[in-house]
């Protein structure tokens, strides 16, 4: 992605995911020509920028000409999302640095709404590589699930969660 279409993105992300100042519709929404608007950016190239984020983070109701986030909020935000259940083994990624606060206070959203998790290994190695030494942990999710804790799964395959206590997961070595 060109330098400009990256920074633009990164405004994106936070119009969609972090910005307290705007109204989010029911599910998370919002109009895209108010994010047209805000960014001062064409809708064509908005929609540029989610056809090729690589993570799949957004999604856009061209029906009903709106956008959203799936993940990654800062923003108490209803994506309205029902609970599933998810695969025995779910993964999340992680630097190394962080890890000794991890296993004394699990793995906790920070200054996100949910915890991310995937199925993807190499999903998972990815982000934890951005912030250092990459570590990964290994979710099992059947005993998560009897503790009456809840999984959504967004329609990228992310799955969320408020947060896994440290007796729910291990480091994953391949």
């Amino acid at each position: 992605m060109p330098n400009n279409v990256l920074g633009q993105s990164k405004k994106l992300a936070y119009l969609l995911r972090h910005d307290r100042q705007s109204l989010f519709l029911p599910g998370g929404w919002r109009r895209i020509q108010e994010v047209s608007d805000n960014l001062k950016l064409s809708v064509e190239l908005i929609a540029e920028i989610v056809s090729n984020d690589e993570k799949g983070r957004y999604e856009i109701d061209s029906n009903n000409g709106l956008i959203r986030a799936l993940y990654g909020h800062s923003v108490d935000v209803d994506l309205g999302l029902n609970s599933q259940v998810p695969p025995p083994i779910l993964f999340h990624g992680t630097a190394e640095k962080y890890i000794d606060s991890i296993k004394a206070q699990g793995i906790l959203p920070q200054s996100r709404v949910y915890v991310h998790l995937t199925e993807d290994i190499d999903l998972a190695m990815k982000t934890g590589s951005r912030h250092g030494n990459p570590i990964i942990l290994k979710v099992s999710t059947e005993p998560l699930l009897k503790a009456a804790c809840l999984f959504y799964r967004t329609n990228n395959g992310i799955w969320l969660t408020k947060r896994v206590p440290a007796e729910y997961f291990e480091i994953y070595n391949p």
